[in-house]
């Protein structure tokens, strides 16, 4: 049988100056594989840890009774790659919509320095990708300088994490 399970990342909004509250508390729950408070639209984006669909829609609504959490957004990865992240480094999460097939556009993005992951992602966004720099500025450069010369992407949104959590 083939391997159902697949990573699944949660974009929240919380209640003003309650982020800082609800990492601390994201930080112990051991499903997860990495929390960040991002800029943009939401405030929040977590990765879950690889499990059974049944599963994760159990962890997701645990998530959603958090004190503080507004709203939640979820998509699972497939038809991607993972590379072993660098710990504590600014992480842009790129969100994409395509016109061109997703291997097409994965592949293109494999050849950008400090790519962690890239996932077809089925709802809003066609493709979900983390990257990580030595600076955000180096994040916020490449999402305008570099993603927007990629062939096939009609619509690209980089959230900016700075001290994104990853479960060691």
């Amino acid at each position: 049988m083939q391997d159902m399970n697949f990573p699944t990342y949660v974009f929240a909004t919380v209640n003003p100056g309650q982020a800082n509250k609800v990492v601390e508390e994201l930080k112990r729950n051991s499903n997860i594989e990495f929390v960040a408070p991002v800029t943009g639209r939401f405030d929040l984006v977590l990765r879950f840890k690889q499990a059974a669909p049944e599963q994760v829609f159990q962890w997701i609504q645990s998530f959603r009774q958090i004190n503080g959490i507004l709203t939640t957004q979820s998509t699972t990865g497939m038809n991607g790659f993972r590379n072993t992240p660098a710990i504590n480094q600014p992480l842009g999460i790129s969100l994409f919509n395509i016109t061109s097939p997703v291997e097409t556009i994965i592949n293109q993005l494999k050849t950008f320095p400090g790519l962690v992951e890239a996932y077809a992602v089925p709802g809003q966004f066609d493709i979900l990708a983390l990257w990580q720099a030595k600076t955000t500025d180096e994040i916020v450069n490449t999402s305008i300088q570099k993603l927007p010369s990629l062939m096939g992407i009609s619509k690209t949104e980089t959230l900016l994490a700075t001290q994104p959590f990853f479960r060691a």
